[in-house]
């Protein structure tokens, strides 16, 4: 079946048009592309620095927390009379049991504008800061305490003086442990990166990035780079 020639003109005006509504689109997409705001490397510091600020006024910014337990025993000794052969009153004896929990964070001083960069490709790279304890809290409605008073002692004496000591040592255990793991733990560093990427990703669409990425170097070896 041959076209006829009227035919043939009314689908070669269709093929063009069609083709100019491509070319209009595609030439509209890169104006846009164009015209989109970019933010420069000073302004992508600027948005991530102010926002940081703004989230912690105490200047320390909490981006996790560790849920742990600590047990200390303390001991007392009294001895009557030691240097003429001594009476042994007995040990004083306390074992406290308790969970806590320990927020951890950094020094937002300690993330300056050096340690936020914009890579090739817009990505947002930042540096981590070391970590360190923020808090100790014993759960203290949790408390578990076993003592035990010496045959010539008291409880209201030595009792309560080793529970004392060994509360001031639990708060102590729980923090020596928590410093511990996050010196040791690569996940604290993961938690705090994608507490960042929260806390970080709407203001900086706000500012025209309307996809942010980044990149954390939990490590000057280490890099994490979340999907988003």
């Amino acid at each position: 079946m041959r076209m006829r020639p009227h035919s043939r003109r009314v689908w070669i005006f269709a093929a063009l048009a069609a083709a100019l509504v491509c070319l209009g689109i595609a030439a509209a997409v890169v104006l846009f592309w164009k015209a989109a705001p970019r933010l420069t490397e000073e302004q992508i510091e600027d948005v991530v620095l102010t926002t940081i600020r703004q989230e912690s006024p105490a200047a320390v910014l909490v981006t996790g927390y560790l849920d742990m337990s600590a047990t200390v025993t303390v001991a007392s000794t009294r001895v009557l009379f030691p240097d003429l052969g001594g009476i042994d009153l007995g040990d004083t004896r306390t074992t406290i049991r308790v969970p806590g929990r320990v927020t951890y964070g950094f020094d937002v001083s300690a993330l300056n504008a050096e340690a936020i960069r914009l890579a090739e490709g817009g990505a947002v790279e930042v540096s981590m800061p070391a970590l360190r304890v923020v808090s100790v809290a014993p759960d203290l409605a949790r408390l578990e305490v076993q003592t035990k008073v010496g045959w010539a002692r008291s409880r209201e004496g030595s009792g309560k003086r080793v529970e004392r000591e060994a509360l001031r040592l639990v708060q102590e255990s729980l923090r020596t442990q928590a410093e511990r793991h996050l010196a040791t733990s690569t996940q604290p560093k993961v938690n705090t990166a994608h507490a960042l990427e929260k806390m970080l990703a709407p203001p900086l669409r706000a500012a025209g990035v309307a996809a942010p990425r980044f990149r954390f170097f939990l490590t000057p070896e280490l890099l994490l780079e979340p999907k988003g």
